[in-house]
């Protein structure tokens, strides 16, 4: 890589403790603040990690190449808006139209190309600059800071392997349908130091191979670390963390091992909790979470901006956002998740003649009167009685303000307990041992729906039944595109409520494995910068 790593540590440092924002494309670090100085102990590691604790939601610094995103909660929106199932059904407003539209990713000068590249990347050489100033640490340290020094070493090689998992995934093919020895993976940086030069692309097989011996590092560090919270990240995280790593790569038996070990000690949410909005990292489900402190909100390049119903804030009160009607239509009515996705929310994005409906309308309200009288009882529970949100039949309300209708921040989930059941059920299946998933599957969805009983599904049809699952359990969590690059699923929205004038290429594309469209290029900005960097093949939209 070239040109984007320079300042790292002065930033993560300045990120620990405030929400400055700093220009790091210099080819050269701060005199100020260098590895030897800063990073020379083990405390001051730690001010290190929670700098990128506050990165991953923090305003980008990256303003050479985006208009100041915000952490990973920009991407997890954007994943889920270019997957198909958390459905706009008018244009709204602009954030993530590109996404949706599949015009983003396949822009090699697109603003989501380059911050995507460019966050993961800058994470990684942050963490570097720690992991590489901790060489010949430990022989000189006393237990207490050696344990300190493990913790932060631990974290620092689990967001290494995380992110170049996430790149992987999003710049080149899945290794299950693809030859991994051959094709075009992500480079793999390892040092953050001068000289800094271009590094070429590494096959998929050896970028995956070091995901696996950083996590097996993380792991190893973290084992007998005290957990401190779930903003930052434990041994069960990094567990959570290889498992999506092993099911990703195809290795099965090794993802159900390490879901398993992530899920320890942790208890399902019950129904309360599920209505409460997903917004609170109190909820025991969630095992790693940004907790946004008041003053360390990123109001309109928030989560929740991008994919709660009731932010006050221009894309919520402009654009409904719905579930996928043809996956509503598959949670059963026993469910009491379905109870988050409103069918009869009435819809003011059609207009009334007199007492006259538009004929393509929901009938859920066939008269102006009890249309009318919806919409104050749909405001009164849900926006704070505001009138100015616009409403459409199937809308998500997964997501919701703890304070409705305000802009005040809440937490960000990225990673909870319910999806290491469902990886363990997948990679069970896939492993042919029905059974033992089904047992899995049947302990998480019997507390999500009292009349479900234990699959008697084998092969295929359980494998459907789970990923089902998986699709409902984990709507617009930031899962959905990177499941269906893993199980190479074609993209088609009929029936979804999405207007195909408005998604264009992102209402119907075929699957990853024939279908280049699904890759990222590679930003411009580093094609110009790194003379060894090869493009993905050009999308054919």
């Amino acid at each position: 890589m070239k040109k984007y790593i320079n300042k790292l540590l002065f930033l993560v440092l300045i990120l620990s403790a405030t929400s400055c924002s700093e220009d790091y494309l210099s080819e050269e670090p701060t005199n100020a603040y260098t590895p030897a100085s800063a990073l020379s102990t083990p405390e001051n590691m730690v001010l290190a990690i929670n700098g990128i604790h506050r990165e991953m939601y923090a305003q980008s610094p990256l303003d050479d190449y985006t208009p100041g995103y915000a952490g990973e909660q920009y991407i997890m929106a954007m994943l889920e808006f270019g997957a198909g199932d958390y459905i706009r059904p008018i244009p709204g407003v602009g954030w993530h139209a590109g996404a949706s539209k599949w015009t983003s990713h396949t822009n090699p000068s697109s603003n989501n190309v380059s911050w995507t590249w460019f966050q993961y990347y800058h994470i990684i050489g942050s963490v570097n600059n720690i992991i590489n100033a901790a060489e010949g640490m430990a022989d000189n340290l006393d237990n207490n800071d050696l344990k300190v020094l493990n913790n932060v070493l631990g974290q620092a090689y689990a967001y290494r392997a995380w992110a170049h998992h996430r790149l992987v995934c999003l710049y080149a093919k899945n290794p299950q349908y693809t030859d991994a020895n051959s094709e075009l993976g992500v480079p793999i940086m390892l040092k953050t130091a001068s000289p800094f030069v271009g590094q070429a692309r590494e096959s998929v097989a050896a970028v995956y191979a070091q995901c696996e011996t950083d996590i097996k590092a993380a792991i190893a560090y973290l084992s007998d670390v005290k957990s401190s919270g779930n903003s930052h990240i434990n041994v069960k995280v990094a567990n959570g963390i290889a498992a999506r790593i092993a099911l990703t790569k195809g290795d099965f038996s090794t993802a159900a091992t390490y879901a398993n070990a992530a899920r320890q000690g942790y208890s399902l949410m019950g129904e309360t909790d599920y209505k409460s909005g997903f917004n609170s990292a109190l909820n025991k489900e969630w095992m790693w979470a940004g907790t946004v402190l008041a003053d360390q909100t990123t109001y309109y390049r928030s989560w929740f901006y991008y994919v709660a119903m009731n932010f006050n804030g221009s894309f919520d009160r402009g654009t409904p956002r719905l579930i996928n009607k043809t996956l509503f239509n598959q949670i059963s009515t026993t469910d009491y998740r379905r109870d988050l996705f409103l069918d009869k929310m009435p819809n003011t994005t059609v207009k009334w003649t007199g007492n006259t409906i538009d004929p393509n309308y929901d009938p859920n309200y066939p008269t102006k009167g009890a249309y009318d009288a919806a919409i104050v009882a749909y405001n009164d529970e849900y926006f704070n009685s505001k009138k100015s949100f616009k409403k459409h039949p199937y809308q998500a309300a997964k997501f919701l303000q703890e304070n409705a209708a305000t802009i005040e921040p809440e937490d960000i989930l990225y990673m909870r307990v319910s999806e290491m059941y469902l990886i363990e059920a997948e990679a069970l299946a896939k492993s042919d041992d029905d059974d033992g998933a089904a047992t899995v599957l049947f302990d998480l969805v019997s507390t999500r729906d009292a009349a479900y009983t234990k699959s008697t599904k084998t092969g295929a049809a359980l494998i459907a039944e789970i990923l089902l699952q998986r699709r409902i359990e984990m709507f617009g969590e930031g899962h959905r595109w990177l499941d269906m690059l893993r199980n190479d699923e074609a993209l088609d929205l009929t029936g979804s409520d999405a207007q195909k004038s408005y998604y264009l290429a992102g209402y119907k594309q075929d699957k990853p494995s024939v279908n280049k469209n699904w890759l990222f290029q590679i930003p411009q900005a580093e094609m110009d910068a790194n003379k060894l960097m090869v493009q993905n093949p050009t999308a054919d939209l």
